[in-house]
This record gives C-alpha cells, structure tokens and sequence, in this order.
C-alpha cells in the first residue's frame, strides 16, 4: 500500500509484505515521490493492515494499522513503529487507520477494529488516551477514508458482507472535532448491489467505491436521497460469471476534476476517462503497438560500446 503525505510534498510510505512463515511487513519511505528511499526501511514481525500521515507538532507522523494494534512512527533518526494505546484491548487488531484535519482545525484520526468493534476517533492527533469508539459497533469495518468538501470534513467507512448478501454501502460521520454530529453515522446502502465496499476515493462531492462483484459504483453527492450508480455490463471492466458479474475491485483512485478514474484488482488496472462510464484496461503485459525506427538507427537504452567489422574481417574471425 502506497501512502502520500497531505501536508509534505514528496513524503510518501511504502509498506509491504514480507513473505515465508512468519510473515510481518516493511516500511519503505522516499522524500522526493519515489526518486529515491532510505537505505534501511522499518522491519516489523507483525502484518501492517493499512497507514496515514499527519504533521504533528510541525513534524510528519505515520500512523500503522496492523493485526496487533495501532503504532506510530517518527521521521525521526533511529525511529521505531511505537504503539499508541487506543483502548484496552490494545492488543487486538485494527483493519484500517485514516487521518485528515477536522472542522475546529485540529487533527482526527480514526481506525477501524478488527472483530466488529466498531470505529475509534481521536481529535487530540492520535496521541495515546485520546480516542472514542463513536459506534459501528458490529458492523465489519473493513475501509475508512476522509472526504473535504471546503472547510467541510467527513469520515466514511466501508463494510464487508458476508457470501452472497448485496451488502450495505458505505457509513458516513461529520468530522466536527470534540462536538459529535447531531445525525451520527449517516447509512448510504440505497441502490448498492456491489457486496463488499473494498475502497473508497471522492471526486469533490461524488464518492467512488471499489466493490468485491459491481465494479466502481458511484454515488453522485453526500444527501439523503442519494443512490449508488453501478457500471453497464459492457463498461470495460473484466467480466467473470453471472452471479458475481465484475472481477473483484480492490482499490479506486480518481483525479479532482472527476473524469479520470482508475480501479486496480487481480485482473488488473483498467481507466477510465470519462467519470466511470468506460473503462480501457492500462496494465496489459502484451502490447500491439509497434515503434519503428529509420533503417540506419539503433534503440539505445544506455551507452553502448559497438565495433562494427566488415563482412570480411568476421569471417576471418
């Protein structure tokens, strides 16, 4: 999973599974978008589920989901993965962790407990002690990600379903700080056909879900009224059976001005240019377009020692 910094351009984190028996994850970090990482990435024995960033106390922190509770970790020399007690069952996992300012300008961060235990915030920047579970409870949170409308901030979250349910969308919460939103968790289930929400990514008010069998579903703003549009059969992407329709959609990006959309999953990439109405797959292993070059060049790579001989002299040889 691929982490960008919001606040500190060219920050990003990289983690990574370790593979063999006993498992665990790595943490790569660049500060220049990827030109270039730090020699020794973290090491950790345990599974990272998910990251985010924030800049606290003028200095950039990433927060760490994993399967034994949530850690932190300073860029700072020498820094290690440290665990932020969250509440008292420290111990137990966490599915996913997402960090952004909040309406009173401070900082929230939220994470998502394994087991159905709900959503913990802290609006105190995820220091230790700060956090509350404000509800979900029993609900299988899987996803959060922040959504900013202007000054307007908004925690949702995405649920799994169990084997051949149509599933319930996605929940959403108004990011006040201290103060809880009259409504609570707002319900967006209208019209989600997709069983599980994998992924969630906004395009200003428009939000983009990544769904385990309904492709990209779309739904158009944050109202009462709103439902969730599904893709055509013949939108572009990668078909399986009847009864699950769509390859599985693990994750979804879109850019600001909501027409390019793109959806990653086991059959690959596909794009789409058009705000999710078709989509053209981007990360085929064979490719049909043909570069030709003028029949005295050569394709070069690098630099390239060549010693050319004459027909003569290589039969001499």
């Amino acid at each position: 999973m691929i982490s960008l910094h919001p606040e500190r351009p060219g920050l990003l984190a990289v983690c990574t599974s370790l593979t063999g028996d006993k498992g665990g994850s790595r943490v790569h970090i660049s500060w220049d978008c990827g030109e270039t990482w730090e020699q020794t990435p973290q090491e950790t024995a345990f599974s990272i589920e998910d990251s985010a960033w924030v800049m606290r106390e003028g200095q950039p922190v990433l927060f760490l989901a994993t399967a034994v509770g949530l850690y932190e970790l300073t860029m700072q020399p020498e820094a290690s993965p440290v665990q932020v007690h969250v509440h008292s069952k420290d111990s137990e996992g966490f599915y996913a962790v997402a960090a952004s300012r909040n309406q009173a300008g401070g900082i929230s961060v939220a994470v998502a407990a394994q087991g159905t235990e709900g959503v913990l915030l802290s609006n105190g920047g995820g220091k230790a002690n700060t956090f509350r579970n404000i509800g979900l409870k029993g609900e299988d949170v899987r996803v959060l990600a922040v959504q900013q409308e202007g000054p307007v901030y908004f925690l949702w979250a995405g649920v799994m379903a169990t084997a051949g349910e149509a599933g319930k969308g996605c929940f959403s919460w108004d990011l006040l700080g201290d103060a809880d939103p009259a409504e609570g968790w707002q319900a967006f289930g209208r019209n989600w056909t997709g069983g599980s929400c994998q992924d969630i990514a906004f395009q200003g008010s428009k939000i983009l879900a990544a769904s385990y069998h309904a492709g990209v579903l779309r739904l158009p703003a944050r109202r009462d009224d709103a439902a969730w549009e599904a893709p055509s059969l013949g939108c572009g992407l990668p078909l399986r059976e009847a009864e699950h329709l769509f390859y599985p959609v693990a994750t979804v990006a879109g850019d600001t001005e909501g027409k390019l959309i793109l959806a990653g999953g086991p059959a690959g990439i596909y794009r789409s240019r058009d705000g999710g109405s078709s989509y053209v797959t981007c990360s085929s292993s064979v490719f049909l377009d043909r570069v030709t070059l003028p029949p005295t060049w050569l394709f070069c790579s690098a630099e390239h020692e060549i010693e050319v001989v004459s027909e003569n002299e290589a039969d001499r040889d």
